[in-house]
């Protein structure tokens, strides 16, 4: 019963789609609170999605946000692109993940108040594992198969099949196919 009234909504929120969504996949399901977006932005979910509760899209008017299929956002994700943001089909994204490209720019003298950004575009592969409380910055690429764990702080390129961790993240573990953790 329960994943029906999901579904429901997720047809639901297609057919508005035109207004705050540039596409929604079919099958995609938005559980608990929607975070509509500002209208007439470029987000793009696929097919098959769970978006979590609370789960925030921002996008400015020329920038974009796409997410394959087979994608779950989790409860108080945060997806904010000044440029360009992409998930690859069937990562799976944690609870209170920050996904931005963009960050403010500080000088002592003058604070971070009207100093602007530093843009990026960031890239997540296919198949990815974010894990709960991770933030994701600009510029940031990460290959298909790898493990963001829990908490990590990510700028930077890293490469297919990865157990990424820390504050900053750093390469800790390659992963064979069948998950096991080899090292470096």
């Amino acid at each position: 019963m329960l994943p029906s009234f999901w579904r429901l909504r997720g047809r639901l929120v297609r057919l508005t789609c035109p207004l705050f969504f540039e596409h929604v996949g079919a099958g995609t399901m938005f559980v608990g609170r929607i975070r509509l977006p500002m209208p007439f932005r470029r987000v793009r979910l696929g097919a098959r999605c769970i978006v979590g509760d609370s789960v925030f899209f921002q996008t400015g008017r020329a920038s974009e946000i796409v997410i394959g299929d087979d994608v779950s956002l989790n409860t108080g994700t945060h997806v904010v692109a000044a440029s360009s943001i992409r998930i690859g089909t069937g990562t799976a994204i944690g609870e209170y993940v920050s996904i931005r490209d963009q960050d403010h720019r500080f000088t002592s003298e003058r604070g971070v108040r009207g100093q602007g950004f530093d843009i990026a575009p960031i890239e997540i592969g296919e198949n990815c594992w974010i894990g709960r409380g991770v933030h994701i910055g600009p510029g940031s690429r990460i290959g298909p198969g790898c493990i963001v764990a829990a908490n990590s702080v990510v700028r930077g390129t890293f490469g297919p099949n990865l157990l990424i961790a820390g504050a900053p993240a750093r390469a800790r573990r390659r992963l064979a196919e069948d998950g096991t953790r080899l090292p470096l």
